[in-house]
């Protein structure tokens, strides 16, 4: 297994090891410190890009989703933002929130592993191996083992994935190797946030670094993180009255999230609402329309209409995945384009 880091610190936080710091304080701050996250520590999943290019607002408006979307309690996020779509890495921030002078970002590995075009494949990494599947340059999908998968394991991944032209037997895994940068870099809109967290430590520190070391580079960092402060400020005012509405939205969702999990407390049975937006997303991606929906204690029953060239086995594996459903059947309705779909609703937790 090689690893590759460039001069900067590069500290890694290992599930198995926990934080391994790499250079002194002073260094840290001088050159920026990277802790780079396990992929055992993270979370994965994906999202469509918003459409209409980069703004503070789309910006925000994709912090609120992943939030919604996480099953982690209180995280933190990196936006891997490609194309047509975004990578939402998370972890929980209580890994992270003992680090004592820490002056820099913070990745998973994942981002840092060299990129792969089209295909998938078998990544060695901090803690155990990670499988990839990997289209037009972007991670599709990622999944997690704590030691080497066998054959059945890797077939199931690309499964769940829809990666049926893939080899369907376990490759070699690939040494662990870093690259210096993302393969995509960040919008400008995710500078708000770092310029955000600058305070009045930072500044003192800054200061007193200046004077006893004559850094011509941490002057020029300094001079950048200002500049950037001064663009973005024109933009947040004018965004103010839609940061508002962002931040009453968030808060609207937080209560409804708190009114689902009372529901499920309460009734040790799922929320209608939170079994239809999670089946409606999924019939989205099919171009299928939900005609009718029917919660009958712990079955479900949708019924759909589809185009001529629908493919049923496809749908049923989408649904299979779901993790709120199990037991799926799709059968032909009466009428042409019908289709009626029963599934048993696991239990809530």
């Amino acid at each position: 297994m090689s690893r590759r880091f460039p001069n900067r610190p590069q500290s890694v936080l290992s599930a198995s090891r926990g934080v391994e710091r790499r250079g002194g304080p002073v260094e840290r701050l001088i050159l920026g410190e990277r802790v780079i996250i396990s992929r055992a520590l993270c979370h994965f999943e994906t999202m469509n890009a918003l459409v209409g290019g980069q703004s503070l607002r789309r910006y925000e408006a994709a912090k609120l989703s992943a939030r919604a979307r996480t099953p982690i309690a209180d995280p933190a996020f990196y936006f891997d933002w490609g194309k047509d779509q975004i990578g939402v890495w998370s972890w929980p921030k209580s890994l992270t929130a003992d680090l004592t002078d820490f002056e820099g970002e913070i990745l998973p590995e994942t981002v840092l592993h060299p990129p792969l075009q089209d295909g998938a494949r078998l990544m060695a990494t901090i803690d155990g191996y990670e499988g990839q599947v990997w289209s037009e340059g972007q991670l599709k999908a990622s999944r997690w083992w704590p030691s080497q998968p066998g054959d059945a394991d890797w077939a199931s991944f690309l499964r769940v994935t829809r990666s049926a032209g893939a080899d369907q037997h376990r490759p070699v895994a690939e040494d662990l190797i870093l690259t210096d940068r993302p393969a995509h870099s960040q919008p400008y809109t995710a500078l708000v946030d770092r310029v955000k967290s600058i305070s009045l430590r930072d500044m003192t520190a800054l200061a007193l670094l200046c004077i006893a070391v004559p850094g011509l580079y941490l002057l020029g960092q300094w001079a950048h993180l200002s500049q950037t402060r001064a663009s973005a400020s024109a933009e947040l005012s004018a965004l103010s009255e839609e940061t508002a509405e962002i931040g009453e939205a968030r808060l609207i969702a937080q209560t409804a999230s708190n009114e689902l999990a009372l529901y499920a407390q309460a009734l040790n049975r799922r929320h209608p609402a939170e079994l239809l937006a999670s089946v409606s997303e999924e019939l989205a991606r099919f171009s299928i329309r939900l005609d009718a929906f029917e919660q009958n204690d712990d079955i479900l029953s949708l019924n759909l209409n589809a185009d001529a060239d629908f493919a049923p086995e496809a749908l049923v594996r989408a649904m299979e995945n779901n993790p709120l459903l199990n037991s799926v059947r799709l059968e032909p309705g009466r009428g042409s384009g019908e289709w009626l779909l029963t599934a048993q609703l696991e239990s809530a937790q």
